[in-house]
């Protein structure tokens, strides 16, 4: 396989982490994006967090919620504010997913699996955000030529 796994797919695989950069600006807001448990009998449901503090392992707060991987809400029980810089952000890389090389943007996958969180170690598996178990349990065609993933790091 040639290409990336698209943004939409890399965000809703299940555990992504993922940074969005303004090219004109300079900031950046990383997310983290995962899949509610199964048999909550609600759908396909994705919870959003952004990180808010330095530890990147750990220090992120609930921001939204993605429904049947179309529709984003910000939380009620959000303790970031709806107009807060963050939130704003996501809402805009929500309603932008598609068409974001029109904008001053720049979308950093991390070098973890975005479906189950494993270190990736292969660089196709790098390149696409996605180890070759998980790419195959997603039914997505992409050649990790045998690559692995490591599991998650111990916290």
């Amino acid at each position: 396989m040639s290409e990336q796994l698209s943004i939409r797919d890399y965000v809703l695989a299940g555990n992504s982490l993922f940074t969005l950069e303004s090219l004109r600006t300079g900031k950046h807001f990383t997310f983290r994006v995962r899949q509610a448990r199964e048999g909550l009998n609600c759908g396909s449901l994705h919870f959003v967090s952004v990180l808010v503090n330095p530890d990147n392992t750990k220090d992120y707060q609930y921001l939204g919620t993605i429904f049947d991987d179309v529709r984003y809400h910000h939380g009620v029980k959000s303790r970031i504010g709806y107009d807060a810089p963050d939130a704003v952000a996501f809402r805009w890389l929500w309603s932008h997913l598609d068409d974001l090389d029109r904008f001053p943007v720049r979308f950093h996958r991390s070098t973890y699996c975005c479906r189950c969180g494993r270190t990736l170690t292969v660089p196709e598996s790098i390149r696409l955000g996605i180890g070759p178990e998980c790419a195959q349990k997603l039914g997505i065609d992409a050649d990790h030529r045998g690559g692995k993933h490591e599991p998650p790091p111990s916290k």
